[in-house]
């Protein structure tokens, strides 16, 4: 039963949680006091020695989440309910904080002219890059879903492909998701891309295998590497920077690039609201609206309808 009891969070949740509280653990017991059932006014110095340090409020809530699940799973009270702990999480909220820089989303031009470097390209490593990048792009894709594609998730119809999200951020019973994407018409197209990555690669569509996995050079060719291992995040990343260097000057690019220029297109083209948030895997609005970046004509129209 304590098994079940833990995994009532994901493991990386769990992960979280458990580093957070020994850090409370650690504090209170060179205190000389026990860290469960912990005693709220001790857990209120705890987070006001965070924010002395510099604890913003992701460091905080770290904390009262962690205290609170182990509490609640020993059965003892919650001593995050205290009104001053409370308070000195709304303290964390409202401290200033430095501006979020967030990734420049990458667009449909760039993708088409990258592309056009590479019409004819047989290299796997490239083909696999572009792949990744095209797929991220046209599914909107988190890096963490990229990575966990099996070579059995995806599905090649006449005009379109499926992929299948087994995990997603916001999926957290774990239903699993279809994200649809249909065959372009230019040289950026993820259906061709993904096609010539699966021949270049002599993959097998019904295997459990990882789709992208890291590639060595044999001789004069490249193979992928036997292991069923995913992309790394580093990998990933140095893998995509490098490909959009060559057709953009603008460095601040990263693998989140991809799903935020995916969604901003789309929704700078009046995409369907509800068709957008099912594609994208969002729950609600607001997360939704933080990929989008507005066109200057769209921003203009508010103006513009006033009749001034």
């Amino acid at each position: 039963m304590a098994g079940r009891l833990l995994l009532s969070r994901s493991v990386n949740t769990g992960t979280k949680y458990y580093g957070a509280f020994a850090k409370w653990e650690h504090f209170i017991s060179g205190h000389g006091f026990s860290s469960i059932p912990a005693n709220p006014i001790h857990v209120a110095l705890y987070l006001n020695s965070l924010l002395e340090k510099g604890g913003t409020y992701a460091v905080v809530s770290s904390a009262v989440y962690a205290i609170k699940w182990v509490h609640n799973l020993n059965g003892h009270i919650d001593p995050t309910t205290n009104s001053f702990v409370q308070n000195l999480i709304e303290f964390s909220k409202r401290e200033a904080k430095n501006p979020v820089c967030k990734k420049e989303p990458v667009t449909t031009d760039i993708l088409i002219n990258l592309c056009g470097m590479f019409l004819n390209e047989n290299d796997l490593l490239v083909v696999r890059d572009l792949a990744m990048i095209l797929l991220g792009f046209s599914g909107f894709l988190r890096f963490n879903e990229l990575s966990s594609l099996r070579c059995s998730d995806v599905q090649f119809f006449e005009g379109h492909l499926t992929l299948n999200i087994r995990k997603s951020k916001t999926d957290k019973y774990r239903f699993g998701s279809q994200v649809v994407i249909s065959k372009g018409s230019t040289v950026a197209c993820p259906y061709t891309m993904l096609s010539r990555y699966v021949e270049l690669s002599k993959i097998d569509l019904s295997s459990d295998h990882f789709l992208f996995k890291q590639v060595y050079r044999s001789g004069q060719g490249c193979k992928l590497i036997n292991k069923n291992k995913p992309l790394s995040y580093t990998g990933a990343r140095q893998a995509v920077m490098k490909r959009l260097k060559l057709v953009s000057n603008d460095t601040n690019f990263g693998l989140h690039s991809l799903r935020a220029g995916g969604a901003t297109v789309a929704a700078n083209n009046g995409v369907n609201d509800r068709c957008f948030r099912r594609h994208g895997r969002w729950k609600g609005e607001s997360s939704k609206d933080g990929y989008v970046a507005d066109s200057l004509e769209s921003r203009l129209l508010v103006t513009q309808k006033l009749g001034l």
